[in-house]
């Protein structure tokens, strides 16, 4: 990278989804913002948690290391907004929340700050299939003074609302497990606490191993506050 500058980033040991590794829109989110926060981020290997991270970009392109080890990538790329193929109502987003099909069951992600149902100090963004919509994940997303500074919400954690409920919806009513390979993202305005908000999640198309979906966030009169695409990867053995 031509006129490229170093830094360090440390990501909070609070903000894991497998144990000690962080969730991928949070890291996806942190990446995002070395260059300039609306950016495709690529994550080539699990991203740890406390420890400084070697981030080498020139604004536009960025990468992050731990080590030798290539973490993730990091490119911007121009505004955009996907609308969601259906709306819903907070009572629906709660109701699909409710009825996630790995409620109640001890899974890899169960411990994840943003889907993890007892993360009391999460996100709470435990998306579920849309009542009559079974293809359509939703969650309420309702975010908290925790992850915000000054009263608005980090855009870290936007990211991270806009990950879990882009998982593919057949993949977890089938209870296979994804992992998170590229998330590119765009927040249209900052997101204030305490304010009533709704994600969706919904798949684009699938191939083999490769599914690409997208999610967005849309807050009561149903606008698109932020949304995302995505592509996640089917391991080929099962937890």
């Amino acid at each position: 990278m031509t006129n490229s500058t170093t830094t360090t980033l440390t990501l909070s040991a609070a903000e894991n989804a497998l144990p000690g590794m962080s969730n991928g829109g949070f890291a996806c989110g942190a990446f995002a913002g070395l260059v300039g926060g609306t950016a495709t981020v690529v994550l080539r290997h699990g991203v740890p948690l406390a420890v400084p991270l070697t981030a080498t970009g020139d604004g536009t392109k960025a990468a992050v290391t731990h080590g030798d080890t290539l973490l993730a990538t990091a490119a911007a790329v121009e505004p955009f907004v996907l609308e969601p193929p259906v709306r819903a109502s907070m009572d629906q987003a709660e109701h699909a929340r409710r009825s996630h099909p790995m409620r109640g069951i001890e899974h890899p992600l169960s411990d994840c700050v943003v889907c993890g149902p007892d993360r009391d100090d999460g996100l709470r963004v435990t998306s579920g299939p849309l009542p009559g919509h079974p293809d359509v994940l939703a969650s309420p997303f309702v975010p908290t003074e925790r992850f915000a500074v000054a009263g608005v919400v980090r855009a870290a954690a936007v990211w991270g609302a806009l990950d879990c409920p882009s998982y593919p919806a057949a993949a977890m009513r089938e209870r296979r497990f994804c992992l998170l390979g590229s998330l590119t993202a765009h927040q249209r305005r900052p997101i204030e606490v305490g304010e009533e908000l709704i994600c969706l999640g919904w798949t684009l198309d699938a191939g083999n191993r490769s599914i690409r979906t997208a999610s967005a966030i849309i807050d009561g009169s149903g606008a698109v506050v932020a949304s995302a695409r995505a592509v996640w990867v089917e391991l080929r053995r099962q937890p």
